[in-house]
């Protein structure tokens, strides 16, 4: 009985892991066009270089730039919020701090923006530990924290 159970948890384990590794995808740097793309675990390409920068996946997503201006890529290589802030952020707990202009707000994986960008400054969402739920941000030249409404 004991053997049967064992096996089924090394099967799940085994799933689960192999999951989240073929899920997995590194940024490269090709010298030909100056450029930054994803491969897979394996070496294979999977996001063509072309980005001017690119980040690691946080949360399923990767900050990348593109002539100039920021947005974000799934694992698989679909731009899921276009390139248009001056700034981002990596994901936590869902949300993300970015940046365009001189404007500071949050938006969360669809790239909806859950907190306005209407702040002089602001702090990465902070989605663990004692600050769930909230965000550093300036305004009027005073910190505050704020709240995510969800």
């Amino acid at each position: 009985m004991k053997s049967k159970k064992m096996k089924i948890v090394f099967l799940v384990l085994t799933m689960i892991c192999t999951t989240m590794l073929k899920a997995q995808v590194v940024p490269f740097y090709s010298a030909t066009n100056d450029k930054y793309g994803y491969k897979d675990e394996k070496g294979k390409e999977i996001i063509a270089p072309k980005y001017d920068l690119a980040y690691t996946l946080e949360e399923g997503l990767a900050a990348v730039r593109l002539n100039g201006k920021y947005g974000y890529v799934d694992q698989k290589g679909k731009e899921v919020i276009h390139p248009k802030y001056d700034h981002t952020w990596k994901f936590i707990g869902g949300y993300a701090a970015v940046k365009l202009g001189d404007k500071y707000g949050f938006i969360d994986k669809s790239g909806r923006e859950v907190i306005p960008l209407i702040y002089e400054d602001a702090y990465n969402y902070h989605g663990t530990c004692c600050y769930k739920g909230q965000a550093h941000v300036r305004q009027n030249g005073k910190w505050k924290m704020i709240a995510i409404n969800k």
